[in-house]
């Protein structure tokens, strides 16, 4: 289920960080609406994502869970957002198709500028999803956000991942089998044949 129920308003993103007052709102939704499904949906899974948008849908948020929106989610996704931003910013469909928005007065990045600010922006945000991670995971030990360990059984359940940063090379992946470490390759991945694997 991907509502549109928002983790942050375009006012959050405007009182913590340098993004001006007068940019559109109507341009910053949709990136806070494809941040959140994108980056958030996999770090928290699928069963805990939906108890927080039902608990903001009906503001019956436990104190749990609102340490957990103010304290890790909002910080992580104010930064993924300011990381699709340059180019939701910069280019519009209109009439005549793609255009690049120009103003007067003001100097036009290149686009290796708006390369730099979106990664720059993406760093922090990884950052602070593994710190989201690594919140959840030592509290579902301790027996809360029991949604966590159990995000459901259903073919469109997203599994929670295990690292908050991401590679553009495939560095493998080390799971636990058995007590054993256990490294999936490519064969096992691709071809269906996984064996039955813990994950910590």
């Amino acid at each position: 289920m991907s509502l549109n129920i928002l983790f942050i308003s375009v006012d959050t993103i405007k009182d913590r960080t340098g993004l001006h007052n007068n940019v559109d709102e109507k341009l910053i939704l949709p990136e806070i609406k494809a941040a959140q499904d994108i980056y958030i949906l996999p770090a928290l899974g699928s069963g805990l994502y939906n108890r927080l948008q039902d608990g903001i849908n009906n503001n019956n948020l436990t104190q749990a869970e609102v340490t957990l929106m103010n304290d890790y989610i909002v910080d992580t996704l104010v930064n993924f957002v300011l990381s699709e931003l340059p180019q939701g910013l910069s280019f519009q469909y209109y009439n005549k198709g793609l255009l690049r928005k120009t103003g007067e007065n003001f100097e036009s990045p290149s686009m290796q500028d708006m390369i730099d600010v979106a990664n720059r922006y993406k760093g922090r945000a990884e950052y602070y999803k593994q710190r989201l991670i690594k919140y959840l995971k030592e509290q579902s030990s301790k027996g809360n956000f029991p949604l966590y360990l159990n995000p459901g059984s259903g073919i469109d359940t997203v599994r929670p991942e295990h690292d908050g940063y991401n590679s553009t090379i495939y560095l493998g992946d080390d799971t636990c089998c058995g007590g054993k470490k256990y490294y999936k390759d490519f064969k096992y991945i691709y071809q269906g044949d996984n064996p039955p694997c813990c994950y910590e």
